[in-house]
């Protein structure tokens, strides 16, 4: 799993190119929402925080305030420390949680939407931090045209950040959010490719680039073959080779060159055993069968990013082995 820290400051664009990576398949995990999970009405942080900073921070019915407690912490950097000393504990463990979670799940690709990221915490806790930015002037404009503030509302909100500059030096990719809503989008794809090669890397760091995964099918009209096109996609990424087969040609080509792995589909099954068997040396490589209900062992191939679900596979002569969270 890449775990990735992605943050800007207001009127960046943030927002947007969080909502781009999760429509192109990364879990995303939101700090925002964990705050207000965190200062819900009867838990312990929104307790502290009406005793730290008085009760006319909560809202009629109990809940909190936002306003008004953005108003006594706003240009008081003790007061927004404090607060920050409350909640971030809280949201730092709850995001480990789901970090976990999507661990085990197999997920490729996590973005922790965090906007005070260098703020309060280590950025080297990240497999790589995205930064958002774009001009002050421009941040200005849009804060003033988009919720309505003045200039000097709009930059006590600017100032009230750790300027991006200081940022980003310490990111390993700047969206520039300078143009159109259009020219983003390319940015943020140009980015995102980046990222889930680094992601598809990863996930195979104990082999050697540049070896070859054979994709087997029945046939050109085999059911699988859009599932084969998505392991394409993910391996060629981490700098495999592709070569792709049928049951007829298998054998051919396990005369001139011998794979890392052989991925087969269900209705090819047989027919890449028997290939297998009959190579020389029988049995020169690994031969993974896709499957619903993998048995001996299942291999968890997350492929969402790439344009499909989990893929599960049973390993041949795999008995005894522990499951893996990748094919390779």
């Amino acid at each position: 799993m890449l775990n990735v820290g992605l943050t800007g400051n207001i009127a960046s664009g943030k927002s947007t190119v969080v909502e781009l990576f999760r429509k192109w398949g990364a879990t995303v995990i939101d700090a925002d929402a964990l705050a207000r999970e965190a200062e819900a009405p009867g838990g312990a942080v929104l307790a502290a925080i009406a005793r730290r900073f008085g009760a006319d921070v909560l809202a009629q019915g109990g809940s909190l305030d936002r306003a008004a407690l953005r108003a006594k912490v706003m240009g008081d950097d003790a007061a927004l420390a404090a607060l920050n000393a409350i909640v971030h504990p809280a949201v730092q463990q709850r995001r480990l949680e789901l970090q976990r979670a999507a661990a085990e799940r197999g997920d490729a690709i996590v973005i922790n939407d965090i906007p005070l990221l260098f703020e309060v915490l280590d950025p080297a806790q990240f497999d790589a931090v995205v930064l958002i930015d774009a001009p002050v002037p421009l941040r200005r404009t849009r804060l003033r045209t988009l919720r309505g503030l003045s200039n000097e509302e709009a930059d006590r909100m600017i100032t009230a950040q750790m300027p991006a500059e200081r940022k980003r030096p310490l990111s390993r990719h700047v969206v520039e959010n300078d143009g159109t809503l259009a020219e983003l989008e390319k940015k943020a794809q140009r980015v995102f490719a980046a990222l889930r090669q680094q992601a598809a890397r990863a996930g195979v760091r104990t082999e050697a680039p540049d070896q070859t995964l054979v994709l087997c099918a029945l046939g050109a009209k085999d059911a699988a073959a859009p599932v084969l096109k998505a392991i394409e996609r993910r391996y060629t990424d981490a700098g495999m080779r592709i070569e792709y087969a049928t049951v007829k040609s298998l054998g051919k080509i396990l005369k001139t060159i011998t794979p890392l792995s052989i991925v087969a589909t269900a209705d090819a099954e047989d027919g890449a055993r028997m290939a297998w068997e009959a190579a020389v040396p029988p049995r020169p490589c690994r031969l993974y069968h896709l499957s619903p209900d993998p048995d001996p062992i299942a291999v968890r191939l997350d492929l969402r990013p790439w344009g499909h679900d989990r893929v599960a596979l049973s390993e041949e002569d795999g008995a005894g082995l522990a499951p893996r969270a990748d094919l390779l």
